[in-house]
């Protein structure tokens, strides 16, 4: 990897969450004041305080100690719903413990995409029933990077909104929608549950790839983060269920004839390139095959384009949708667009596989081409060349995020996220 690779992407991340950082009139921990809140994007596509897109940020380790313990408060005091099941309007349900999609200015939680709304009418379902199962996960996430960067556990056993961290990161993990055996999450056919916040427009069932992985990876940060503060047994309860999952993805979601891993087991059985990607990136012994179909999608151009990725692989019949159930239509948006959000997690897996971290340069290539314009973008359209979201947070942070990972690696420090 070159310095001058390195040195671009640290000061594109840094840049990025400056510009995705707004003052904000808020009305957090029972006081009206103007505040720093990180938005998922510099144009203010968004105008709320994101739950996924803060803790996917964090990863960089580049947000102030002080600012990232302030976005875990607001979740755990704001953004949690508590012990009893919230039945809101048109059927859908917040179960005990969920953690919201976005947490409002004036402090209310927004369980469901698609809507500021924070009362009784979050929707109709077109966002799914539940609220998305990757919230829950990315604060887990978000609490141990602050961790891991600070060696800081107190905040664990502090209360907020009455109940120990630790507590409400417990009761987020063992969750809903999760099957017994495998730990893996689950959606229902009719009333399904959003896989995750990237693709909330489509509809999938049965068991579920992507935020699998999050819980995988949450079940093993807080593992360990449990043991720190003494909860050895729930610790233990915690990386027991993140071995269950870790040994049920390849039999559950490997696709033999293709090597990529299948999105879903009922509605969007189809090859997941984002998932696939994160799976290498957590860490799993995914075989030649899959590592094989990593790089023929960045070298043939089937999953990737200038530096952004695709969800699903390009084939030649492709239906008039991409994905089975999709709101939006072909190459657009979550369905079939190009996004870097995964940008660093596709590079991490092409060099595992020793096929070089071109893809970076490419990226960061293409965002000095249209900075004028806004670059990096949140997607993409390939055909018409559309673009969204500009100064886009997970398109300015991941990558570093991605290469952080490879250097890490390439130093010989052998660090794993079993090991994490």
């Amino acid at each position: 990897m070159k310095r001058s690779c390195q040195a671009a992407l640290l000061a594109l991340a840094t840049d990025t969450i400056r510009a995705c950082t707004f003052q904000k009139r808020v009305s957090y921990f029972g006081r009206e004041e103007t505040a720093d809140v990180l938005l998922p994007s510099g144009d203010e596509k968004y105008l709320s305080f994101w739950v996924r897109d803060a803790a996917m940020m964090a990863e960089s380790g580049l947000l102030s100690d002080d600012a990232l313990l302030r976005y875990i408060g607001i979740i755990a005091c704001h953004g949690q719903n508590g012990e009893g099941t919230r039945h809101l309007a048109n059927g859908l349900t917040v179960p005990p413990y969920a953690v919201a999609d976005h947490i409002n200015y004036d402090a209310h939680p927004v369980f469901f995409p698609g809507t500021y709304s924070s009362g009784e009418d979050q929707g109709k379902g077109d966002y799914g029933f539940y609220p998305p199962f990757c919230d829950n996960f990315w604060f887990i996430l978000m609490v141990a990077q602050y961790v891991k960067g600070t060696g800081d556990t107190a905040p664990l056993t502090a209360e907020y909104a009455g109940m120990p961290l630790a507590t409400r990161l417990l009761r987020a993990f063992f969750g809903y929608g999760i099957d017994p055996a495998s730990g893996l999450c689950v959606s229902e056919e009719e009333r399904y549950t959003v896989d995750w916040g990237v693709v909330d427009t489509v509809k999938k069932s049965g068991k579920l790839l992507t935020s699998s992985l999050f819980r995988y990876r949450a079940g093993v940060a807080l593992g360990g983060m449990l043991a720190a503060v003494g909860m050895v047994a729930e610790g233990e309860a915690c990386r027991h269920e993140a071995e269950k999952i870790k040994e049920a993805i390849l039999p559950t979601f490997y696709d033999a004839e293709s090597g990529w891993l299948l999105s879903a087991t009922g509605i969007g059985r189809q090859p997941d390139v984002w998932g696939t990607a994160y799976a290498v990136f957590c860490g799993l012994p995914v075989g030649a095959l899959t590592m094989q179909a990593l790089a023929d999608g960045y070298r043939k151009g089937t999953a990737v384009k200038d530096g952004y990725v695709r969800h699903i692989p390009l084939c030649p019949k492709e239906p008039p949708t991409v994905w089975e159930a999709s709101r939006t239509p072909s190459g657009t948006y979550q369905n079939g667009a190009y996004w870097a959000t995964a940008t660093g997690w596709y590079a991490y897996a092409l060099y595992k596989g020793g096929y070089g971290t071109e893809i970076l340069e490419d990226f960061l290539a293409h965002t000095a081409r249209h900075a004028a314009a806004g670059a990096p973008f949140e997607w993409i359209d390939e055909r018409t060349e559309r673009v969204s979201g500009l100064h886009y947070g997970t398109s300015g942070v991941l990558p570093y995020v991605g290469l952080c990972r490879i250097l890490d690696e390439a130093a010989g420090d052998g660090m794993t996220d079993n090991e994490n």
